[in-house]
């Protein structure tokens, strides 16, 4: 197998290959973590790129049988994310991907629902401060509904209801 050395292009395929992972094919979600380790190898500092090699970690821990594999490549994905929020914690996208992965770990073993709160919070606020472009409508209402089942997850039924009634405010684009 020649392995391209166009870094976009790969990056792209990675992109699609992950995505299909989190659709649920798990050999796609096997060939992005592959090519995501290789870009990673490849660009280090790439927060970005970062960013989804954990969360192909997750789709990992998410498809592995034993148990023990499970929560190891888990917790290596919380450990990834968080340092791509690190390197850039403002990219919009990093802190999208792992408010994603927090929001659909067990809140009973890796308590991750709060910094999924943190990372929708932090969109929502931008949103509001750099106004409507920095978030397509369609983002606002997935950012809404993740943040929404984050504070389902704590426990805090209030809050959960009070982000469901933004939601439900909204108008709808035609």
């Amino acid at each position: 197998m020649s392995y391209d050395s166009n870094p976009d292009k790969q990056f792209k395929e990675a992109i699609k290959l992950h995505q299909d992972g989190v659709e649920g094919d798990k050999k796609a979600a096997k060939r992005a973590n592959e090519k995501l380790l290789k870009l990673r190898e490849t660009q280090p500092h790439n927060a970005l790129i970062e960013a989804y090699y954990g969360s192909s970690l997750a789709l990992l821990s998410r498809d592995a049988v034993k148990l023990v594999e499970k929560e190891e490549k888990a917790l290596e994905s919380l450990e990834v994310l968080n340092h791509a929020v690190t390197m850039d914690p403002n990219e919009k996208e990093i802190r999208f991907v792992r408010g994603s992965v927090c929001l659909q770990l067990p809140e009973s073993y890796f308590y991750s629902s709060k910094t999924a709160i943190e990372d929708f919070t932090f969109l929502l606020d931008r949103y509001h401060q750099q106004g409507s472009n920095y978030l397509t409508q369609k983002q606002v209402r997935e950012v809404l509904r993740n943040l929404s089942k984050a504070y389902q997850n704590i426990g805090n039924q209030d809050k959960a209801n009070e982000v469901l009634q933004r939601l439900a405010s909204m108008h709808p684009k035609k």
